[in-house]
């Protein structure tokens, strides 16, 4: 949230310093009031626009300062909501005053004659259509980037707009700033952030983003395991900058209605060997469809390793409780230093671990006994912990006592029922369990492991 904050407050911080004076000396009425803040949202809706453009590009410097491709990714989004709602503002400002005065709802106030229209003018004039329009476009693509029923085939299609509408809407604000602003330190900062985006913009249009990273390999083989993970191992055709195991990298498959899509890279790269592989989880209709869609010998494109994903680590994150807080508080018990480094998720840590990266590696042992299953591996266990049931299914107080019962029966008996069955193995298979897994009554003892871990565990991992 910083980050989008400080997009705001820049551009605010500059408008504020050289320009509301001005405004605040000159204006008479809340008419000119509303058209201070009609420009200051205007500026700052170009300012986001531009900063989304630039993510979009997916630059490598700036996924590294940001910590990886889903922060940028997650950023991105952040910021084209902000972008549609300062967009959603600025028309606010512009519209609803107008038509209310039309209206006879409130007073405005009456202007002097204009001069007349010159040739330049055209060019202000087609400013505010287009400005106009490209506001209407990307508040209705915000909206439509947001209903997750919309399957990505079409809001990939959608996006592609954007950069259309960015184009159209620098025009429009570049046009429109007023003369004042081209004076100040506010009028050239938005023209720098205004090229920063059309640049990106461009290549999105060309089709050129990430296209310095792109490389066409062949598949080799294909190995499709009962947990729902499907292992992709294939060869690039050209040159391979390396990766570490847990990156990513985005795989075309050649479907034009689908694109590039991000995937694990299960193993961390051998020169000697020259190949690579891909852990592919079956979480959607798209990659469900893969091994049916995907055959050895089959040419595909990537692009990467984006590196932001993975760490030199072993364990998955520091928000894991049972991988990470359990076996860290162990080892202090134990005096055991160690260096701590994070894998990104379950199958990073084991890769890293297996390919020599690691030591030891902390994980479930469910999602442990499957990986070594899935990689036909052997491992050896240092410690476990005592049995961990996962986390309950929790009703508020407020819940009537027969509707809980009703719930919990539904819940427990689950199991015993052929379509529930059928709901807990793919769900069971989604995570990768190797057996299938069934709700069970508690009476509180259950979670009494993780009771005493917050009793005695050190006060920097509660």
């Amino acid at each position: 949230m910083k980050r989008p904050l400080l997009l705001a407050g820049l551009p605010f911080l500059v408008w504020a310093v050289f320009t509301l004076p001005d405004v605040l000396a000159s204006a008479r009425n809340a008419w000119d009031w509303r058209r201070a803040l009609t420009l200051l949202s205007g500026t700052l809706a170009l300012w986001w626009m531009s900063a989304g453009m630039v993510l979009a590009a997916r630059p490598a410097w700036l996924e590294r300062r940001l910590g990886g491709l889903d922060r940028l990714y997650r950023l991105h989004k952040d910021i084209g909501i902000g972008a549609g709602i300062i967009v959603f503002t600025h028309w606010l400002l512009e519209w609803l005053p107008k038509n209310l005065a039309r209206a006879g709802w409130i007073e405005r106030p009456v202007r002097g004659p204009r001069p007349p229209k010159g040739p330049a003018d055209a060019w202000v004039d087609l400013a505010k259509d287009v400005g106009e329009w490209a506001g209407y476009i990307l508040v209705a693509l915000v909206v439509i980037a947001l209903l997750k029923r919309i399957p990505y085939r079409y809001f990939r299609w959608v996006h592609k707009l954007f950069p259309l509408v960015f184009v159209a809407g620098a025009y429009h604000g570049l046009m429109l700033m007023p003369a004042s602003f081209w004076q100040q330190p506010l009028g050239w900062l938005t023209a720098g952030m205004a090229t920063l985006g059309v640049v990106p913009a461009a290549l999105s249009l060309g089709g050129r983003i990430g296209a310095r990273r792109q490389v066409e390999a062949v598949i080799e083989t294909i190995e499709s395991h009962a947990d729902g993970v499907l292992a992709l191992h294939c060869r690039p055709l050209g040159p391979w900058p390396g990766h570490r195991a847990g990156q990513h990298l985005l795989a075309d498959f050649g479907d034009t209605g689908e694109g590039a899509h991000p995937f694990t890279l299960a193993s961390a790269w051998n020169p000697a060997d020259g190949r690579l592989s891909l852990g592919i989880k079956a979480l959607g209709d798209y990659t469900r469809s893969l091994p049916g869609r995907l055959a050895p010998g089959q040419r595909i494109r990537l692009e990467g390793p984006y590196g932001g994903f993975t760490f030199d680590g072993a364990t998955p994150g520091p928000e894991a409780l049972v991988s990470y807080k359990f076996t860290a508080a162990q080892l202090q018990a134990r005096k055991v230093e160690t260096k701590t480094v994070f894998g990104g998720n379950t199958d990073g840590a084991l890769a890293q671990l297996f390919s020599g990266k690691a030591a030891a590696a902390g994980v479930n042992a469910q999602l442990a006994e499957g990986f070594a299953k899935r990689e036909g591996k052997k491992y050896r266990v240092l410690w476990s912990s005592p049995p961990l049931h996962d986390l309950a299914l929790m009703s508020a107080a407020k819940v009537p006592d027969k509707v809980v019962k009703a719930v919990t029966d539904a819940f427990v008996a689950m199991h015993k029922d052929p379509k529930g069955r059928e709901v807990l193995h793919q769900a069971s298979q989604q995570v990768g369990l190797t057996s299938d897994a069934y709700f069970v009554p508690s009476n509180g003892s259950e979670y009494s492991a993780y009771r005493d871990f917050y009793r005695t565990a050190p006060a920097s991992l509660r």
